[in-house]
C-alpha cells in the first residue's frame, strides 16, 4: 500500500507499507475483552497515565478507569503526532468525537507518547482527558504497542515508538463493547458508530441527564424520541386495559 506523509516544512513523501505478518507480537484487545486497569494523575494539561492503582505522592489529582466507568461508559483512544499526514485528520476526528460525547456527559480519554505540554506548544488546545503514556505502560496492556513489533517495520516514515491507532468503548464492567483498530493507517474513525455504541450502554435513568433536548446531538434526540414514544405507547396500553 502506498501512503503519503507531510513533514513540518509541508513537503510530501511517498512511502510503501508492508502487510502485517501473521506471527506479529502486537495483539490489540478486541470487543469482548476486559480493559486493563489504568489511572491518570496530575491535572488539566498535565495528565500522566500509568497502570498503578495509586498515584505517586504529590502527583496531584487522580482518576482511574473504575472511576470513569462508574456511571457511564468511557471512550479510550491512542494518538501519536509521529503518524505524519495521518495524525492531523485523526486528531480532528477525536475532537469531533469529543464534542458529541460531551453532549451526553461521556468522557474521552486519549493516551499519547507526546506530552500535553508539547501539544500545547504546537498550538493544540484539547478539551478532553489527554494523558502522557510516557513508558507505554497502558498501551502495552491494550496491545496497541509492542517494541518487538514496531510500526516502522511496516510503515516507513513513522517512529518505532508509535501506537496503532485505536478507539475503545468500555462499559461499566470494564468490558470492551466496541473497538476500532487501524493497523494499516488507511481507515477513518466511524464517529456515528461510536456514538451509537455509547448510547446503547447508558442507563435509561441517566439518558436525559437534565439536558434540554435542544442541546443534545442528533443521536441523543433520536434516542430520546424513541424512548418517549415507547413510554406513551406503554401508558396508553395500561389505560385501555386497567
Amino acid at each position: 500500500m502506498t501512503l503519503q506523509f507531510q513533514n513540518e516544512l509541508g513537503d510530501f513523501r511517498t512511502v510503501i507499507t508492508k502487510p502485517r505478518q501473521s506471527n506479529t507480537d502486537v495483539q490489540p484487545l478486541k470487543t469482548g475483552d476486559i480493559a486493563p486497569f489504568f489511572s491518570l494523575s496530575g491535572g488539566s494539561g498535565d495528565w500522566k497515565a500509568s497502570n498503578f492503582n495509586y498515584p505517586k505522592p504529590g502527583s496531584g489529582q487522580s482518576v482511574s478507569l473504575l472511576d470513569l466507568v462508574a456511571e457511564k461508559p468511557v471512550v479510550v483512544s491512542f494518538y501519536c503526532p509521529c503518524w505524519g499526514r495521518y495524525a492531523g485528520p485523526y486528531l480532528e476526528s477525536l475532537i469531533r468525537l469529543n464534542d458529541a460525547l460531551q453532549q451526553i456527559g461521556v468522557e474521552l480519554v486519549v493516551l499519547s507518547i507526546e506530552s500535553p505540554q508539547a501539544l500545547a506548544r504546537q498550538g493544540k488546545q484539547l478539551d478532553f482527558l489527554f494523558a502522557h503514556d510516557a513508558d507505554q505502560q497502558v498501551s502495552r496492556q491494550f496491545g496497541v504497542y509492542n517494541e518487538d513489533s514496531p510500526v516502522w517495520d511496516r510503515v516507513s516514515g513513522i517512529s518505532d515508538e508509535a501506537f496503532i491507532p485505536a478507539v475503545y468503548v468500555i462499559g461499566s464492567d470494564r468490558r470492551i463493547e466496541y473497538d476500532f483498530l487501524d493497523e494499516n493507517f488507511d481507515t477513518p474513525i466511524d464517529i456515528d458508530e461510536i456514538i451509537a455504541q455509547v448510547w446503547s450502554l447508558i442507563p435509561v435513568e441517566l439518558e436525559l441527564n437534565d439536558k434540554p433536548l435542544s442541546r443534545l446531538n442528533t443521536y441523543a434526540q433520536r434516542f430520546v424520541a424513541l424512548w418517549v414514544l415507547g413510554f406513551l405507547a406503554a401508558a396508553g396500553t395500561q389505560f385501555l386495559n386497567p
